[in-house]
């Protein structure tokens, strides 16, 4: 019987893609998912996600963390490409460079998910590299195979398409398992700065078995590693007592 596959993505809002990191507590790990902009791509009719939706939201958590952050004036009114969606449960990726081992998911397969936040109180790192969500796999389609009754779960079935050979039509789609997927309640830090950039701790990379990357690198994601040993690593996530949360905001 072949094990289950385990691969480890970092998505989320960063200086590379949006120019900004979402907040983080350092003392209670509470943070924010934000996703990264749209940029110019068309949404097909009423399917638009925005920052304004988000807002609120971004206010609420300020306020319950005590901290006076503003909500960044460049990202006001832009379409965001909300991906992962923990509302539908849902992943999509190009079928190309990082994507390619999307493609590679099958049934009971996971994929986890970390980011860079910024911490909003003083701590040992500027940026705190953090897990803060898991989708386990149901089943891995293409745009084109996906009924439009269902276009409104993923950033990449909102988007217009413009011919049967627009690229966009063979754009893979987790559809995860709700009940084996979610945000996580808190975010669990695994980053530290050593050897000149960011890299999972070496402490927590013998706990999970090792991934398919030197060092614990983890400051960019061109190829996604996979974990060596899932199945180690999910024992691992297993005892962090992380929550799993059906929602992008709250």
């Amino acid at each position: 019987m072949t094990s289950r596959k385990g691969l480890l993505l970092r998505v989320g809002i960063d200086m590379t893609d949006g120019k900004y990191n979402a907040p983080i507590n350092p003392v209670t790990n509470d943070y924010l998912y934000m996703p990264i902009p749209q940029g110019d791509k068309k949404f097909k009719p009423d399917l638009l996600t925005s920052y304004d939706d988000f807002e609120p939201d971004f206010k609420n958590w300020c306020s319950k963390n005590e901290t006076d952050i503003s909500f960044p004036e460049d990202l006001k009114h832009k379409s965001t490409h909300l991906d992962p969606d923990f509302d539908y449960s849902t992943y999509g990726d190009q079928p190309t460079g990082r994507g390619l081992r999307i493609g590679d998911l099958v049934e009971d397969d996971f994929i986890v998910f970390f980011a860079s936040f910024k911490p909003i109180t003083k701590c040992d790192h500027k940026l705190i590299y953090a897990l803060y969500g898991l989708m386990t796999v149901s089943k891995v389609e293409k745009v084109s195979r996906v009924p439009t009754s269902e276009h409104h779960k993923n950033a990449h079935t909102r988007l217009m398409v413009n011919n049967e050979r627009d690229d966009r039509n063979n754009h893979l789609v987790v559809f995860a398992k709700p009940s084996h997927s979610g945000r996580f309640d808190h975010a669990i830090p695994i980053g530290e700065y050593r050897n000149k950039s960011y890299r999972v701790m070496e402490n927590v990379l013998d706990a999970w078995g090792g991934i398919g990357v030197k060092d614990g690198f983890i400051q960019r994601s061109v190829c996604p590693p996979w974990f060596n040993k899932p199945e180690q690593f999910r024992n691992w996530l297993d005892g962090q007592q992380v929550k799993l949360i059906n929602s992008n905001w709250k």
